[in-house]
């Protein structure tokens, strides 16, 4: 395996290890210098497809370098030289000399040494053929080699093309956007001259230069500490009202010098170091270092001394200067000439009479046929010399000397065609020997023209990027003189809002901190009302049927938190500065320099004291939550005394079968109906039934375990009845627990009571009630579901109306698909036919093509043995 690399200009291949495979491309490079001496700077490689060859990558990485494809490389030394390139002309020694020996060997007798003699002069016209065979192809293959090449040059100058007319075309528009606003830039350089003369009048704030970000970065690391130890009100009032103690880092809100702000503090040195032209801002810059010794009207700086220190040595007026200096250099008198030139460089770039050699593929195509032919001829001098050795071999082993006449002339007329033969190889030799020269001459000059358009296209791009990059950075200056212009403006209004958000910053935080004081007071009070009733509520069995929701709290993350810091990092400025500024600064900024009005807070501090209020009457104790208390007190009561009655009932309980009572560590106590047994018991006696209303019953103040009733001792007998059972059980225990309750009470009471206020009339109430809801209930489910049966029946409308357009659509693409597939058949039925008919033409062109060869092989064996006759004839005259 080699690397092979194609040499355009003379159309010659050079052949490398490959291991240059692996390499660079520059040491590819290399190789070709040392082995060819071709200097490196005149080297042009490119690859199939107009790619140049970079000098950093591997050759592997490029897909080329075979010998059908190789590396194109393209001499420039060669290129610009007057001289056309060589091609070297190869000529065998022995095909000048076949022809002397074709007529000794015709002179010589007939013997069987003139046998043998004419049959190894035979074999050497058909070695001869196969050399001029070989190098005619290798001739052929190089200029097809030469065509690919000018091929993937004239892609690459395609690629340039392409290239330059994409630059030309984006600094023609931005061009154009700057004529446009041409005027408008000169307008705002005027404008800049006056903000300079109004900065030059403004003063630099002393504040806004004290301290460098290292003190900053201390002063924050340092204030956590001190929160420590203040309270929050504390930090507030002396982070707005001691300008002296606490001191922040200092931001200007100019878009000029925002990103020239110092950000260490070897940064700050450098630029104090850089101050030597403006003394008054270095003094006090000096005078900041020490506070004690420094004066306050030592401090004599301006904005425009601040400026032009923060990027030297583009100050204000160097940036005007080049923004006047790209101007004059835009001038359309010096650009309009010069993209008069690139648009003819294009025009030359896309001469189609240089870039397309006319005729080439026909020339190609000839030599192409003269390859086939010569092949023919090394075929036929095969035959032939294969004759002669037959003969050969027939005369010596019959050893008849008859026969040797006869045998001569038959060989007399081979080595004649054999002689054509090579005549016509030695002209197919010469016929492209010429060719590829005349290839070399004709791409010399393209090559040129390519160079020389090539040249002139990278020098117009370099000018076009230049100018391209000479727009852009004015465009930016641009934008840097019309921020310039706006910072006396913008210094103002930072100064007014700075002052306007530290006396917000007050008044806020003083609300916040009163609002959130109140908020904490008022949470708490609301969290033990809360806290109060769910230790009474939590056991009843009410909870989460009747009374959903009352287990939520009120959200902790409002008014319950003081805000977070902001506003820390602002600049020490006062109202004093303020007015300083106002009274020093020119008349073009004092309507920017007005004292910032405050919003009216005196609403909130109205809501504040209406928040006070609300927090006291909060905390104050209502007869709600005196009845809670009360209910929780007595619970806790009856808890103990329930416990110590279940210490003395233990024995009791053991003896008598059928009583025991459990009791829930988790469950408030039981509503307990116990028989007479259970009388002797310290039992509270009952209120009176006037007292037991059903308002009683709703404020909570009905206590099941110390209410008696004298009629309802059969029942107790029976068994009891568990309310907390009952909470915990679903709706149907608890009616079916009812129902019993109300069955064995009219049974076992004779005499039922009529009293509303009764017990019993109590509990039918109840029942009734829960009837009634389920009732309604049932009436609602009934309702719903008509509803949704109704949704059910459109719905299935719905899916029927869809299953029939699907079922109509699946038809639709049933017939289409019938329909492609009789399409299908027709078009091989079609190719079908088409193949039949081609094959029966090939075979016809092929049979009329054969008629012609036999013809054409008779009509030379025919003229040959004209030849021979005449031969003979011209032979006996003279001898006669």
């Amino acid at each position: 395996m080699k690397l092979y690399v194609f040499q355009v200009n003379n159309g010659s291949t050079l052949t490398f290890d490959t291991d240059l495979a692996v390499q660079t491309v520059l040491e590819l490079k290399h190789a070709i210098q040392a082995k060819y001496k071709i200097a490196i700077q005149h080297q042009v490689l490119v690859v199939n497809g107009g790619e140049c060859m970079v000098a950093d990558r591997r050759v592997c990485s490029y897909s080329a370098g075979t010998e059908t494809n190789p590396i194109f490389l393209f001499n420039k030394e060669m290129i610009l030289s007057d001289r056309d390139p060589t091609i070297p002309k190869t000529t065998f020694s022995i095909e000048s000399e076949i022809q002397v020996k074709v007529e000794e060997s015709l002179l010589m007798p007939a013997v069987f040494h003139t046998v043998a003699s004419r049959t190894q002069l035979a074999l050497e016209m058909f070695e001869v053929a196969k050399k001029l065979s070989s190098f005619c192809e290798r001739l052929v293959h190089d200029e097809h080699l030469q065509h690919q090449g000018w091929a993937a040059i004239m892609a690459n100058l395609d690629d340039c093309t392409l290239s330059y007319q994409k630059l030309l075309v984006k600094f023609e528009t931005a061009y154009t956007n700057y004529q446009h606003d041409l005027e408008e830039i000169k307008v705002k350089l005027t404008k800049l001259g006056t903000a300079v003369s109004v900065m030059a009048r403004i003063p630099l704030l002393e504040c806004l230069t004290r301290h460098s970000y290292r003190e900053s970065i201390e002063k924050s690391s340092s204030t956590p500490e001190k929160d420590s130890d203040e309270t929050e009100e504390e930090k507030s009032t002396d982070s707005v009202l001691c300008t002296t103690d606490v001191q922040r880092p200092s931001k200007l809100s100019s878009s000029v010098s925002a990103s020239r702000m110092a950000t260490s503090e070897p940064t700050c040195d450098q630029e104090k170091n850089e101050m030597t032209d403006s003394g008054g801002l270095r003094a006090a810059l000096l005078d900041d270092e020490n506070p004690e010794l420094a004066n306050p009207s030592s401090f004599n700086v301006t904005l425009l001394d601040w400026i032009n220190v923060q990027d030297r040595p583009n100050d204000v007026e160097s940036v005007v200067r080049k923004c006047f200096d790209s101007i004059n250099r835009l001038d359309p008198r010096i650009i309009q000439p010069f993209l008069a030139d690139c648009r003819d460089t294009i025009t030359k770039l896309d001469n189609q009479n240089m870039k397309a050699i006319k005729g080439l593929e026909d020339r190609l195509y000839a030599l192409d046929q003269m390859i086939a032919s010569c092949k023919k001829l090394v075929n036929e001098q095969k035959e032939l010399a294969q004759g002669f050795l037959a003969n050969q071999k027939r005369a010596e082993n019959l050893k008849d000397t008859s026969v040797l006449p006869d045998l001569c002339l038959s060989h007399t007329n081979q080595l004649m065609i054999m002689l054509n033969n090579h005549r016509k190889l030695l002209d197919i030799k010469k016929k492209c020997t010429t060719a590829k020269q005349e290839l070399a001459n004709n791409l010399q000059v393209r090559l040129k023209w390519c160079c020389y358009v090539m040249l002139h296209a990278d020098q117009d791009g370099e000018k076009l990027q230049a100018l391209l990059r000479l727009l852009t950075e004015l465009i930016e200056r641009v934008r840097v003189v019309e921020a310039l212009s706006t910072v006396p403006q913008m210094y103002c209004l930072a100064v007014v809002e700075v002052v306007r958000r530290k006396m917000f910053m007050r008044h806020y935080r003083e609300w916040a901190y009163a609002l959130v004081k109140d908020g904490k007071r008022l949470y708490e009070a609301e969290k033990f009302k809360r806290e109060s009733f769910g230790k009474l509520f939590r056991k009843s069995f009410l909870r989460n049927r009747l009374f959903r929701g009352l287990d939520s709290w009120p959200p902790t993350s409002f008014c319950t938190r003081k805000p977070r810091r902001f506003d820390d990092e602002l600049p020490d400025i006062s109202l004093d500065d303020l007015q300083y500024l106002k009274s020093c600064c020119p008349v073009e900024v004092q309507p920017f320099l007005m004292v910032p009005t405050m919003c009216d807070f005196e609403p909130l501090n109205r809501h504040v004291e209406t928040l006070h209020q609300l927090v006291q009457a909060a905390q104050s104790v209502d007869e709600m939550s005196q009845t809670i208390t009360d209910l929780l007190s007595e619970q806790r009561a009856s808890c103990c005394h329930s416990a110590q009655r279940s210490t003395v009932l233990t024995p009791q309980s053991e003896s008598i079968p059928g009583t025991t009572t459990t009791m829930s560590s988790k469950t408030p106590p039981t509503l307990s109906l116990q028989g007479p047994t259970c009388q002797p018991l310290h039992v509270p006696i009952p209120a009176p039934l006037e007292d037991l209303s059903p308002d009683s019953i709703d404020a909570q103040t009905f206590d099941f375990e110390t209410i008696g009733h004298p009629n309802m001792d059969p029942v107790l007998q029976q068994g009891s009845l568990d309310l907390d059972s009952l909470a915990e059980s679903p709706e149907s225990d608890f009616m079916s627990a009812v129902n019993e309750f109300v069955i064995e009470e009219n049974l076992t009471s004779p005499n039922p009571i009529s009293d509303p206020t009764s017990p019993e009339m109590m509990v039918e109430s109840l029942y009734s009630s829960v009837i009634n809801a389920i009732d309604n209930r049932r009436i609602q489910d009934t309702t719903t579901l008509e509803r949704e049966n109704s949704r059910i029946a459109v719905l299935k409308q719905l899916i029927d109306k869809y299953r029939s357009a699907t079922e109509e659509s699946h038809s639709n693409l049933r017939s289409v698909k019938d329909d492609l597939s009789h399409l299908r058949g027709v078009v091989l039925k079609e190719h079908h036919d088409f193949g039949f008919v081609l094959r029966s033409m090939t075979t016809e062109v092929g049979s009329i093509v054969d008629g012609f060869q036999m013809h054409e092989l008779e009509l030379k064996e025919q003229h040959q043995n004209e030849l021979v006759c005449l031969r003979k004839s011209l032979i006996n005259r003279f001898r006669h």
